[in-house]
């Protein structure tokens, strides 16, 4: 998505808002009884967006991806819903929980749970917002404890792995490879990546990544990051598009990902793309024992969040019994 198509999708967003906040309450009311009756996701969905952009922590800065993985998981909960006779507006008292433990059930993960969780609990403030009383049934629902080492969620692809990966990449690949697996970025983060944002002509290079939250931060490019990203750029320079790649969804990155596994024979199950950012967080902890570095490295708000990449380094040490 260009800037300009952004500006554009952030006015409409703006728009529908301020009409739906101007509204009268009992016509918001309607609107959304009538959405459920005729079972119009889309009527629903506008609601819900609204909501978002007025009361929501980022407001009109709510990524696109953040709204489809809302619209996703309401269409699910939906889905769920009448499958097992709740009613969306009416629901019982333990239809959150019910409903997390379905997720759960099918083997979903703590942090994929809290997405629908917070989508969920978006809808039923929507509800609220529009006149409807009836009580939240994910008020004070939360997902299970995960018991699993994190080491068993999904490991880093090794050096050696990352090695065979570019091997086999062309040079869009590549520079999906060294972004993640060198630099740290997330899908969405290598996705979204700008041609502006490059800034290959510093000491030394880097690029201006738009994290999480819409939060900015720079992020130094490695020696083969610059080198692939250069070929790249240096090849499609005479195309006229503001985003590096012309796989510029998270989900055309996978693919990228996924086929250079195939190829390399490599495992994809478990690690993913973000096996590539697990890899990169992994050996700026080994290389400098820090984790507040390791931390502002990766871009997490917390530090906890890094702790996991302490267990990924021991993960390759070797067992004190090994030579016993």
């Amino acid at each position: 998505m260009t800037s300009f198509e952004i500006m554009v999708a952030r006015l409409d967003l703006v728009g529908t808002a301020q009409r739906m906040a101007t509204m009268d309450l009992n016509d918001r009311k309607r609107l959304v009884l009538r959405a459920v009756q005729e079972h119009d996701l889309e009527g629903l969905w506008e609601l819900v967006r609204s909501y978002l952009v007025l009361h929501g922590r980022r407001g009109t800065k709510i990524s696109p991806a953040t709204l489809r993985k809302y619209k996703a998981c309401l269409r699910t909960y939906w889905a769920w819903a009448d499958e097992h006779g709740v009613s969306l507006t009416r629901p019982h008292p333990d239809a959150g929980h019910a409903f997390l433990r379905h997720l759960e059930g099918q083997g979903m993960v703590k942090a994929s749970v809290g997405g629908y969780l917070a989508a969920c609990r978006a809808l039923y403030e929507t509800f609220h917002w529009s006149g409807i009383r009836e009580d939240d049934p994910f008020k004070f629902t939360r997902p299970t404890q995960d018991p699993r080492s994190p080491l068993l969620k999904g490991k880093p692809y090794t050096l050696d792995e990352i090695e065979r990966l570019l091997a086999v990449a062309d040079a869009e690949g590549a520079v999906v490879i060294t972004l993640g697996a060198d630099c740290g970025l997330r899908n969405a983060e290598i996705a979204s990546l700008r041609r502006r944002d490059v800034h290959l002509h510093l000491d030394p290079p880097t690029v201006l990544v738009q994290g999480k939250g819409a939060k900015t931060r720079e992020v130094v490019l490695s020696r083969r990051a610059e080198a692939a990203l250069q070929r790249w750029l240096d090849q499609t320079a005479h195309l006229p598009h503001p985003l590096v790649l012309i796989a510029n969804s998270t989900d055309r990155v996978q693919d990228i990902v996924r086929r250079l596994c195939v190829r390399a024979g490599v495992t994809w199950e478990k690690r993913k793309v973000h096996g590539l950012r697990r890899t990169a967080g992994t050996r700026a902890y080994t290389e400098s024992r820090d984790l507040l570095d390791t931390r502002d490295f990766l871009g997490h708000a917390q530090a906890a969040t890094t702790e996991v990449y302490i267990h990924y380094a021991r993960a390759q040490d070797k067992a004190v019994n090994r030579d016993w």
